[in-house]
């Protein structure tokens, strides 16, 4: 009997996706515990060697390069790839030291991203308000819609179709089989093991006595106890090859050895038992994960039912599975309660409808232990069928990257289905689950359904852990077969719509920025037709924002693509009461208030200056059937999760697509991917915000409807500019893309115009005109009168108050030990100077013609980091912030948690908090109330929770009032238009660039709007900076802004230790460099507070990352770091926190920048800290663009002059760099947490974002090395 065996398993498959990507509120609570973060790898079923599953150092990396394969056989190692006579590419398991030998020899490599998934009596029938929020139940009530037989693949961990609510929704093909896809490689299971049996002329079986033959594993033999599979062997076992789903984390193969001792019974007597045509028996076992942390093992019988040597039925017995996982413990006496039988199990064959693999433990008709769904086709990425010393199957002739039949008809392996984190489960049932189970929710006996937003709709699961994997599930669900080292289109997608429910934070190890970076081009031009093939219709793709907010351009790769879909989040405030949200005083006492704004919402723009996010809905949050699977034999769970994040506002807009699609369908309209966003877009609800907060507004399936139906009024709003403009910018990363190497011979976005609702009227130069001509679509048999504003969102009134917080204060109503209520101030005491004496008569001091009201609580950093701690980050401390409608019942001016209704909230480790009210005049029936919630415990970034009191801090709240208001930049050539019945109507808007605006992006909406329905088409363009001499010296200076929106001259105070690499605030300045003697930018940053910092990235015009302050250097890139100052993650933070790297002195940097082209160049500022005195902070920006080349040198003194300023400055950025000084933290475990060392590097590695060209920058690196709980 093997030792238990505990190891930590993919911190961040686990602690991000169940964690953070569901982005609950839980303030002190969201931080990660790794020490629930284990696996058991312990079975009584299959005994392995306790050695194998140890961490071992092989990485996933992404190769690729010109003419020939790598000297080292990458066949050996490679997962998938193409290969064409101008190159290959190739996702490869290598060692660190083998991908720094490929860099070496001038192959382009670039480790392989995990994704950040994005991730809250009487039966109410939606318990999370899906279908009140996005108007589905109304869909449903007046036009019978509900996303009926579109496909939508979820691209995602898996789907677990094991709920009876989504079971129905198995995307089936032509023959009834299902429709899944792994191309991470996890869900192959081997039956290599067979056992054969001797039956008679009569079909009796009869105990072997023949010598077995050397081809099979054992024989089957009866006794009167039954019939079974002769697994002891005279007591010596027999060893079986299982597949290794946990691969390259851990073990150091993808196939392991087992050892079975255990007969299993397959028929009770010589002519009862379990027919195989064949008499051959073929056997494995499913060794995988699932969310709980522990293992699953499953014996599997496969057997030829019909005609003997084709395989076609697999019976899982789930039965002993279910002992096994939920018992106690794994002593060899325990195995009394294990049946080893099959005979009490279902077989399932394809096509059945009956391929879920699950068991009802105690025979209530209600399933408790899911194993996953039959039928996956899985990508053979280790070459698993080829290479594997017993031959499996000599006519596939499989090669890496083979996609592997669902079930193999000669029986060695089968596809299977799985779901071990839940997520991809959850995105899926948020769209399809049909309302049927009732779910004690609040677990005070009253039910409750959950409905998706389209019950009807089919969902094709693809799993993808990877970045390498997306791109296969992509094509494959668009259409598109690999044949001959080539993509080919089939003729017609598999999915009308793919949702992707995760991201890339880290994008500067792809060294590009997002929206540039090969995976948003490939998605852009997916959602292109005819990009790819002249007979590619486009898919629809719809993409999670991320959950970096609440800065500005923290949308990261795929989801900045332009033309797909991004989705934002709202709030939804059914968690409240809730299990971990129960008696916390905090939330408020109910649900009532949703449809604002999220803190952690990614915000745009992007780094190219369009209008992101698209489109929002419900993130904060929402509950949805979960896979049914147990944690124990007695345990009362259901089967039910609270999911939220962007995660959730993704697939909801997926699932409105889809009953979107199935209405036009049905009224015979036509449509493509960007006729179904624009629809979206053009009748989505405003709440208020500003277009790079919330795109055109919240999505409202209904008003969507409406329009197809031609009724109420709606039209939609599109133009014809866009698309060009975002073209001209794309199209220079295009042609970066060797398109061959990724298997295409069309790779490019068509001439032809596609509409769009959102106007971005591309880069311009101060005193540039541009035009647009928008046309205006009515579907109804009435004339519509129009209007057409532009207009901003301008700051009206800003108050503030100054306090400082009492920690651990308790509710008079909630009275309980450990629970702890906010400090409260009226919204009305937030005045203009105010402090804690101040006070107002007034209840509501809410401006009346406010829109939008944020509130932000600030507070110094060196109270957040306490700066006399002997480690970085090591004593941290926050206040959140909430907003609360406060009826005073009792009239005893006594505020209780009984008398609160939570608006909204805000909680990020960070020293700005910010929340968002959308008509704040119209929330509040009582008095609104400010909360500062003081987090009672200190948390070290290293080790969590510290469990030490907390202790008082500063603050500042501000409240700042919104209201739209005209816009002058841009004119529309009428103000009203009138559009005939049934027929469209156009009109002309141009945008003038004023001389003065400095360099940035500018954002606003042009409004359409008739007495019975409004467009908020969102509006953004770039203002470049003309370099057209050389020797051009640029100053840019910052702005003091009270202004928490978007805008140029100044950064806010966003960034989060807990959060991902994307947090924080971004801000872009663009020089159009039209001298071709410029060959060198010296770029100065500089802020006012030396507890900022700056992170600073330099974009050429094909997007490609040039030069930054924070270069992640050689081993930083193969450590997986994106920058400098990431500090990754820890027991505290799933997406990392940054260290203060500064190479000129505490409130400047210097970069110095290569220009080897004319044209637009781009600089991308991060404010990965934040002093937190005020909510924003000046950037200035000084720069000289000019010629350095021995040539000029030489004939000039002028340049002589510069050289001499620039080595001055270099040597001033080294001998300023930060103390080396050695941080070692204070650990029980006396672990080293954090060293760091002066590093010199000239080296120019490719793809790696630390390049350093000419000049050699001194920087600081970091080696973390994290504690491990033992």
């Amino acid at each position: 009997m093997m030792s238990k065996v505990t190891v930590l398993f993919a911190f961040l498959l686990f602690s991000s996706i169940l964690g953070n990507s569901y982005a609950l509120p839980f303030d002190e609570l969201s931080p990660s515990d790794d020490s629930q973060n284990q696996i058991i790898f312990d079975s009584n079923i299959v005994d392995v060697d306790s050695n194998f599953f140890s961490e071992n150092n092989f990485k996933r990396y992404l190769i690729f390069g010109s003419n020939s394969l790598p000297d080292i056989d990458l066949d050996d190692n490679s997962l998938h790839g193409i290969k064409s006579d101008h190159g290959f590419f190739s996702v490869s398991v290598l060692s660190p030291d083998s991908a720094s030998g490929l860099v070496s020899q001038g192959y382009h490599v670039v480790e392989d991203s995990q994704l950040d998934f994005h991730a809250s009596e009487k039966i109410i029938p939606d318990a999370s308000r899906i279908g009140e929020i996005t108007g589905s139940s109304i869909s449903m009530q007046q036009y019978n819609a509900s996303g009926n037989d579109i496909v939508i693949a979820i691209v995602d961990t898996g789907v677990d179709f094991s709920n009876p609510d989504i079971q129905h929704s198995l995307a089936r093909d032509e023959l009834n089989y299902p429709m899944m896809l792994d191309p991470d490689g996890q869900g192959i299971v081997l039956t290599n093991a067979t056992f054969t049996a001797f039956i008679n002329e009569h079909g009796e079986l009869r105990n072997y006595e023949k010598e077995i033959p050397s081809d099979v594993t054992s024989s089957v033999y009866f006794t009167r106890d039954g019939v079974f599979l002769d697994m002891s062997q005279g007591g010596s076992g027999t060893t079986i090859q299982v597949y290794n789903s946990f691969y390259p984390q851990f073990g150091d193969s993808v196939i392991f050895n087992g050892t079975i001792s255990d007969d299993m019974k397959i028929g009770n007597g010589i002519n009862d038992y379990i027919k195989s045509a064949s008499g051959v028996y073929h056997f494995g076992v499913m060794y995988q994960g699932e969310f709980l942390n522990k293992i699953q093992v499953v014996p599997v019988l496969v057997v030829d039912s019909i005609v003997a040597g084709v395989y076609d039925t697999v019976i899982p017995d789930l039965s002993t599975s279910w002992t096994d996982y939920t018992i106690d413990n794994f002593k060899s006496d325990s195995k009394s309660d294990y049946d080893f039988d099959f005979t009490d199990e279902t077989p399932i064959t394809l096509g059945s409808g009956n391929e879920f693999l699950v068991f009802d433990s105690d025979g209530d008709g209600k399933n408790d232990y899911s194993a996953g769904t039959f039928g996956a086709q899985v990508l053979d990425v280790y070459g698993v069928i080829e290479n594997n010393s017993t031959t499996i199957h000599d006519s596939l002739n499989a090669i890496n990257g083979t996609l592997l039949p669902p079930l193999d008809s000669d029986g060695n392996f089968f596809g299977v289905m799985t779901d071990f984190m839940g997520h991809g489960t959850s995105s899926a049932s948020s769209i399809t689950s049909r309302g049927h189970e009732t779910y004690d929710i609040y677990n005070n006996t009253k039910k409750y359904s959950i409905t998706g937003v389209a019950p009807d709709a089919k969902i094709l699961p693809v799993k993808a852990l990877w970045l390498g994997d997306t791109v296969y599930g992509w094509l494959w669900s668009a259409g598109f077969e690999n044949t001959d080292n080539h993509w080919k289109f089939s003729g017609k997608p598999k999915a009308d719509i793919i949702s992707n429910s995760w991201g890339i934070s880290n994008f500067p190890l792809t060294n590009t920025s997002p929206g540039m970076d090969v995976l948003s081009l490939i998605l852009s031009i997916l959602s292109t037709p005819h990009s790819l093939d002249d007979d590619y219709p486009g898919v629809t793709i719809v993409s999670s924002a991320g959950n970096s907010g609440h800065g500005y351009g923290t949308i990261g790769l795929p989801n900045a693509s332009p033309f797909g879909i991004s989705v934002g989040a709202t709030t939804n405030n059914v968690f409240v009461g809730y299990g971990p949200f129960k008696d916390q005083p905090r939330f408020g006492n109910n649900t009532v208030h949703y449809d604002h704004v999220v803190d952690f919402s990614s915000r745009g723009p992007s780094s190219i200056g369009d209008p992101k996010p698209d489109i929002m809905s419900i993130g904060a949050h929402g509950f949805t059937p979960s896979s049914v699977l147990k944690s124990d034999k007695d345990s009362k769970d259901e089967s039910f999760s609270l999911f939220g994040g962007t995660s959730m506002a993704a697939p909801l807009v997926s699932g409105s697509a889809a009953i979107l699609m199935e209405q036009m369908k049905k009224e015979s309209q036509n449509y493509d991917s960007f006729a179904i966003k624009n629809i979206l877009m053009s009748t989505a609800t405003d709440l208020q915000n500003d277009p790079f907060t919330q795109g055109s507004g919240l999505s409202n399936i209904a008003s969507a409807l409406d329009y197809v139906h031609g009724n109420n009024g709606v039209f939609i709003v599109s133009n014809d500019a866009s698309y060009s403009n975002l073209k001209d910018i794309l199209d220079p990363a295009i042609k970066n893309i060797n398109s061959t190497e990724i298997g295409f011979k069309k790779f490019n976005f068509p001439s032809k115009l596609f509409p769009m609702t959102s106007w971005f009227a591309g880069q311009l130069l101060p005193g540039e005109r541009t035009t647009a001509t928008f046309t205006i679509e009515n579907p109804t048999n009435e004339t519509l009168s129009i209007s057409i504003t532009p207009n901003t969102i301008s700051l009206i009134e800003k108050t503030q108050f100054d306090g400082v917080t009492t920690v651990q204060q308790q509710d008079s109503f909630l009275n309980e030990t450990g629970t702890y209520v906010p400090n409260y101030v009226k919204l009305s005491d937030i005045q203009k100077n105010s402090t804690l004496d101040g006070s107002s008569g007034e209840e509501n001091t809410i401006p009346d013609t406010s829109s939008l009201m944020i509130l932000n609580l600030n507070f110094p950093f060196n109270q957040f980091m306490n700066s006399t701690s002997e480690v970085y980050a090591d004593d941290l401390k926050i206040s959140s912030l909430y907003i609360y409608d406060w009826l005073d019942n009792n009239n005893d001016t006594i505020t209780t948690s009984d008398e609160l209704s939570m608006v909204n909230r805000a909680g990020s480790w960070g020293t700005v908090q910010e929340l968002r009210v959308s008509e704040p005049k119209e929330k509040f029936t009582g008095v609104p109330l400010v909360g500062v919630y003081p987090v009672p415990e200190i948390f070290s970034f290293w080790l969590g929770n510290t469990n030490q009191n907390s202790t008082s801090m500063d603050y500042t709240i501000s409240a700042s009032y919104y209201e739209k208001d005209n816009w002058s930049l841009i004119s529309p050539d009428s103000k009203i238009i009138d559009v005939p019945p049934k027929d469209s109507t156009t009109v002309d808007v141009s945008l003038t660039v004023p001389d003065h605006l400095q360099t940035g992006v500018y954002q606003g909406f042009l409004t359409f709007e008739s007495d019975q329905h409004s467009v908020n088409a969102p509006v953004s363009f770039v203002v470049k900076h003309p370099i057209v001499e050389n020797d051009t010296t640029v100053l840019i200076e910052g702005i003091s802004s009270d202004d928490v929106l978007y805008g140029n001259g100044y950064t806010k105070g966003a960034f989060d230790m807990s959060s991902r690499y994307m947090a924080g605030d971004w801000r872009q300045y663009y020089f159009d460099v039209q001298n071709e003697l410029v060959n060198t930018a010296a770029i100065e940053i500089s802020w006012e507070l030396d507890d900022t910092n700056l992170a600073v990235f330099a974009m050429d015009p094909s997007g490609k990352i040039i030069q930054t302050n924070v270069p992640s250097g050689v081993f930083g890139h193969f450590d997986g770091w994106p920058s400098l100052d990431w500090l990754g993650n820890s027991a505290f933070s799933q997406g990392g926190g940054f260290f203060p790297v500064k190479n000129k002195d505490a409130t400047s940097t210097v970069l110095y920048v290569p220009l080897n082209q004319t044209g637009t160049y781009t600089i991308l500022t991060h404010s990965t800290l934040f002093a937190g005195n005020s909510t924003t902070e000046p950037i200035t920006l000084a720069a000289k663009f000019t010629n350095i080349s021995p040539e000029i040198i030489m004939d000039s003194q002028n340049n002589l002059e510069l050289e001499s300023m620039i080595i001055d400055n270099t040597s001033d950025m080294i001998s300023k760099s930060n103390d080396t000084s050695d941080i070692i933290p204070k650990s029980n475990n006396d672990a080293t947490v954090v060293s760091k060392i002066d590093y010199f590097s000239e080296f120019d590695i490719g793809l790696v974002t630390g390049i350093i060209v000419g000049i050699a920058i001194g920087i600081l690196f970091l080696f973390i090395f994290r504690q491990k709980n033992t």
